[in-house]
């Protein structure tokens, strides 16, 4: 999964892109995997977080969310079931909303409908009575002990 997120990222130069690898515990190697990586691919800014602590897929999904640096966040596991050619989809939405209403705050939401074997859905909902500041008031307020 690592190795296709980097090739597509790199098909996209004019995007500055981070990728935080949110390790929750794990015994497989996933963090010195990921620095292997960021070690061969120092064109990309890979940040590698390690938890020593199994918080669960929401408490590594938060953190990760909490310390990511960029204006767009997306989540994505490292099953593969996501294919970045949709992710595209998800941004091209989110540029779309930006346009109508900049400095808005808005969520893009896709689904694996592909797993099905169907055309994977793009829904897109705008957030309009929060602003990018009371989102980054809340990214930037301080973590509880669990963090």
């Amino acid at each position: 999964m690592l190795e296709s997120t980097i090739k597509h990222i790199l098909s996209i130069p004019k995007r500055k892109t981070e990728i935080l690898i949110v390790d929750d515990g794990s015994t497989d190697g996933t963090a010195d995997l990921a620095l292997e990586y960021a070690k061969e691919n120092p064109e990309i800014e890979i940040r590698v977080i390690i938890r020593e602590k199994n918080s669960g897929k929401g408490g590594a999904v938060r953190h990760g969310m909490l310390h990511g640096r960029g204006e767009r966040l997306l989540m994505v596991d490292a099953d593969g079931a996501s294919r970045f050619e949709d992710l595209e989809a998800l941004w091209a939405a989110l540029d779309r909303l930006d346009e109508k209403s900049p400095n808005r705050a808005a969520i893009a939401v896709g689904s694996r409908a592909h797993l099905v074997k169907t055309e994977a859905v793009v829904k897109v909902i705008s957030l309009l009575s929060l602003t990018n500041s009371t989102i980054k008031r809340y990214r930037s307020a301080p973590c509880s002990a669990t963090c």
